[in-house]
């Protein structure tokens, strides 16, 4: 507390702590932490600005998202990381002040599944050889990520449990994907488990050669605000912030802060060309398997009125408009095992969450009103006078659309391919919620990319995926511009032949 009045530059009240004059406005701290401490850390901070006025302001992702954020330059006065390993490769950075770096908290590992689920595991070496089809752990490069993978291969579980595992984002991600029930089971925080009904602890990692995830505070080096910053992070080291890290579950910072050996961040990188081969084949696939409803609705809603045309549009056109990430949790919910659709695709054989179909459903759906609406433009063109003229001689209309609307069409139908396997080719929100940010199964470009951002030593296959993604990007949309000159020079030789 002295450190906090010493701040503030005031004597401290009669009750011992010091506030800040009613008249003063003091700017606001931006603090940077883990994901996992987005519940804590608020409640800290209202403690914080009831002893001296300064309000705070956070954003909370993986540690791997923020350490990197904070290295290009991101404002923030305060950074806590889930791991000292991402700090100290900040602090060699000059990302942050190394005099400043001291423990926070600390936390647990812990082995949660679904509430309800019968049998489950009851210690870290049965996961091997438990019937769990999917296990849930945060990303490689994430804290959470590199102390679950360290703690099963402490017990010689990690082998077997590898081919079963399913990578989230940040442990929040991963907590979520076990409480719907789309995972058997997965590995987080006890803080996070706690906080989550959905869930039930099977077992905590807690031997003596486990990893115990430490929380290490630093004053970023480009804060403008170093003496509150600083101030802060003592608060947050203090009595008072020790309590309420408590009552969240958090273990104090001075409690087995040894860490066992975790996977350096110099892992090797991912393959770049397995994601560019998964992008193609999940793109070729959403614009196969989207053909012939792209045709249909496009002609529908080129040819004919009928009720509720317009809510039809409006649906088919949702995608385009509502956020991927939006359009994934939707299907998730629709697709999920736990809702009926879902669990009757799962028993069929057909599971869709986090499989390379998933993959190719997300980008389908988020190409599709880009597919109807070329479609539908071209149809809007094709001179009806053909068709009119091959009924008047007997063809029914099948046939009639067969052999004359449709090659009349397939340029722009074409066309409409091109640009949903362009529009493919970048999905991400809708991928990583539906389908996850598996290597060599889900990872498309998007997700590498994103997941090279995490990794600092990522960036030349990070280069060569950017590199990759323009290229394909650019040679269909080039496809598209000249199938729509080739459509528009039909239209005008064939009016200009009248």
């Amino acid at each position: 507390m002295a450190a906090v009045q010493l701040f503030m530059g005031q004597p401290a009240s009669a009750d011992g702590i010091s506030r800040t004059s009613a008249q003063e406005t003091p700017e606001a701290l931006v603090v940077l932490a883990a994901a996992s401490l987005q519940d804590v850390l608020p409640v800290v901070a209202r403690a914080w600005r009831e002893v001296t006025g300064v309000p705070v302001r956070f954003s909370f992702a993986a540690t791997s998202v923020l350490a990197p954020q904070i290295f290009r330059g991101a404002p923030a006065d305060v950074f806590i990381s889930a791991d000292e390993v991402w700090m100290q490769w900040l602090e060699e950075r000059g990302g942050v002040d190394g005099s400043s770096v001291r423990p926070v908290a600390t936390n647990q590992l812990v082995f949660v599944v679904p509430t309800g689920t019968a049998d489950p595991p009851g210690d870290p070496r049965s996961l091997a050889g438990a019937d769990l089809a999917q296990i849930a752990l945060a990303a490689e490069d994430t804290p959470a990520g590199r102390y679950a993978r360290a703690a099963l291969e402490r017990v010689g579980a990690w082998t077997a449990v590898e081919p079963r595992v399913i990578r989230g984002g940040s442990v929040r991600g991963t907590l979520e994907w076990v409480a719907r029930g789309e995972s058997d089971g997965g590995i987080v925080y006890r803080t996070d488990a706690l906080a989550e009904e959905r869930v039930t602890v099977a077992f905590a990692f807690e031997g003596d050669d486990d990893p115990v995830p430490t929380y290490p505070g630093a004053v970023t080096a480009r804060t403008e605000q170093p003496e509150a910053a600083g101030a802060f992070l003592d608060f947050v080291s203090g009595a008072e912030a020790m309590a309420l890290f408590a009552a969240s579950g958090f273990g104090p910072a001075d409690d087995g802060t040894g860490v066992a050996q975790v996977p350096s961040l110099a892992s090797p990188a991912l393959d770049p060309w397995s994601a560019v081969r998964l992008s193609l084949i999940v793109a070729l696939s959403a614009v196969l398997l989207g053909l012939v409803p792209a045709v249909a609705v496009g002609w529908l809603l080129a040819r004919r009125d009928f009720p509720g045309k317009s809510f039809v549009s409006m649906i088919v056109m949702a995608p385009l408009v509502v956020p991927p990430v939006v359009t994934g949790f939707l299907l998730l919910t629709v697709l999920g095992r736990e809702s009926a659709l879902g669990g009757l695709l799962a028993a069929m054989g057909l599971p869709i969450p986090f499989t390379l179909l998933g993959a190719t459903l997300a980008a389908l759906v988020v190409g599709f009103p880009l597919y109807v609406m070329a479609i539908r433009a071209v149809f809007d063109t094709v001179d009806r006078r053909f068709e009119e003229v091959s009924w008047t001689l007997g063809v029914p209309k099948l046939p009639t659309f067969r052999r004359i609307s449709l090659p009349l069409a397939l340029p722009g139908i074409a066309a409409g391919a091109v640009l949903a396997f362009a529009r493919s080719l970048g999905e991400f929100g809708a991928t990583v919620v539906l389908a996850g940010n598996m290597e060599g199964q889900t990872r498309t470009i998007a997700l590498a990319v994103y997941s090279l951002l995490e990794s600092p030593s990522g960036q030349g296959a990070t280069w060569t995926l950017v590199i990759a993604s323009v290229m394909l990007s650019l040679v269909a949309l080039l496809g598209f511009e000249r199938l729509t000159r080739w459509q528009r020079r039909r239209i005008e030789d064939h009016h200009g032949g009248r």
